[in-house]
């Protein structure tokens, strides 16, 4: 019997498209493909999510592949990229009954710091009876170890979870321990469907 709601933050809870935020104050397309490509698809951005390197030491990096004239549009872009996140339609809704219903209601997310400048905007949020942030514990999906961490820190048994996340990986990661899964994809009447179908009253 399903008893506890796991989801993940982005891409679930909120959405958000970074490259129309870089085109906005980048009006030349070339250069907003450069500022997106080093500034947030740099595989150096999934240290800030476990932890292990600061903002300042990102954007430094950053900077560095970049030519002088997009550092000052580049910096602004990233200490404001907290405020691209919007909540995703429906969720709230959802997320509400089942609290409502007595489920408990469990975050499991790969987010930096920055997380906690926006997530209260996330009007989710607001139902939730925990959470795990990769870099406040230094684990990151899809590793066993994060995984671990959640179960054991709301002494939840894996097999009563049912884990929302937009990417299959980290799925599995959760299917490895016991705990059913669902890909979500901006569908939410699909994820109720999928719930109901696991006996999850909504």
């Amino acid at each position: 019997m399903i008893r506890n709601l796991v989801f993940d933050m982005g891409g679930v809870l909120f959405f958000y498209h970074p490259t129309e935020f870089v085109e906005k104050y980048c009006p030349k397309q070339e250069d907003a493909v450069l500022v997106n490509r080093e500034l947030f698809e740099a595989p150096e951005w999934i240290e800030m999510d476990r932890g292990t390197m600061t903002d300042e030491e990102y954007l430094a990096l950053v900077l560095s592949r970049l030519p002088e004239r997009l550092h000052e549009v580049t910096g602004w872009l990233f200490q404001n990229w907290h405020e691209m996140p919007q909540p995703m339609p429906g969720m709230e809704e959802l997320v509400r009954t089942l609290r409502e219903n007595g489920y408990g209601i469990y975050l499991l997310s790969n987010m930096s710091p920055r997380f906690y400048r926006f997530y209260r905007r996330i009007p989710a949020m607001q139902y939730f009876d925990g959470m795990i942030v990769s870099s406040d514990v230094r684990q990151m999906k899809p590793e066993p170890e994060i995984y671990r961490t959640l179960f054991s820190r709301f002494s939840l048994k894996p097999e009563e979870c049912l884990f929302v996340d937009d990417r299959e990986e980290n799925i599995a990661a959760g299917e490895a321990f016991g705990m059913k899964g669902f890909c979500f994809q901006r569908d939410v009447e699909a994820l109720r469907e999928a719930l109901r179908r696991e006996g999850v009253m909504v």
